[in-house]
């Protein structure tokens, strides 16, 4: 290549790494304004964009690397008002939610680890931390049914994320999947999976509890976790597919069938790349 073809080249990148910066800032300073006018989750919106971009990308550019260069984007100007505060679960069982957790939110964020599942909630429930981080699956906390104290109230802890929602493919070691809690409502991102905690008497079958809900039209139902509530029922964490509101009509013919059921929470599909 000619000395002064190169040169041309180079000018024109460093252009653009300029013009990218330049754009960042602006961006920055309307996020800025706009975080003055409302406060409210934006995983599920963060989620959006993030699938809309890869639906554009073109060229031989890394998918991987740009989905994260968005999220550390979208990260750290969910930052620019408050810098977060996370309370982690970490046992002997558990070890090294952080780490998956700043691959997502970044390590920007303030981490706080307690002993318990209870104690990591009530840092979230004293507001002593916006979110609660906790493994999807965990065989001490899963002894009796968490999910039965979430709601979808305002005021309710509820799940508003599954971690990690960037999965590479060629990845030989599967990561922990874990959930991150809040007291704010999910927001939908377009392609969502919801999660319900259904009871039951222990004499109702798991076949039963699919059935029903895909007859509702709920589809792709899968048992995630069960736990015995009492000596008569047992409770199940339940996945189905879309974002669900407490008044959902699809929810009806399973208050019917069903003891209890109540919506534990709701996040955006996670991506592999």
């Amino acid at each position: 290549m000619p000395q002064e073809k190169s040169a041309d080249l180079q000018k024109q990148i460093d252009d653009i790494d300029l013009k990218l910066y330049n754009l960042l800032i602006h961006r920055t300073e309307l996020v800025e304004r706009q975080l003055d006018n409302t406060i409210e989750n934006s995983l599920g919106k963060e989620a959006a964009a993030i699938k809309n971009l890869l639906k554009l990308h073109r060229g031989n550019f890394p998918r991987y690397v740009i989905a994260k260069i968005w999220r550390e984007i979208l990260s750290a100007s969910a930052c620019l008002k408050e810098k977060p505060k996370l309370s982690v679960l970490e046992t002997d069982s558990c070890t090294g939610l952080i780490n998956i957790v700043q691959e997502h939110l970044g390590s920007y964020a303030e981490y706080v680890t307690r002993g318990s599942f209870g104690q990591v909630m009530n840092v979230v429930t004293n507001h002593e931390a916006q979110f609660g981080i906790i493994p999807c699956d965990n065989h001490e906390m899963n002894l009796k049914p968490w999910w039965s104290g979430f709601s979808s109230t305002a005021d309710g802890l509820k799940i508003i994320a599954k971690l990690p929602f960037l999965r590479r493919k060629e990845n030989p070691i599967k990561e922990q999947d874990i959930y991150v809690v809040a007291q704010v409502h999910p927001t939908p991102s377009g392609d969502d999976i919801s999660l319900l905690g259904i009871e039951v008497n222990n004499d109702v079958s798991v076949s039963t509890i699919i059935e029903t809900l895909e007859n509702s039209g709920l589809s792709h139902a899968k048992i995630r976790l069960s736990a015995k509530v009492d000596d008569e029922n047992k409770s199940y964490l339940v996945e189905v597919d879309g974002f669900l509101k407490p008044n959902d009509e699809k929810l009806k013919p399973a208050r019917k069938t069903f003891n209890n059921i109540n919506i534990v929470g709701s996040y955006a599909r996670s991506i592999e790349l």
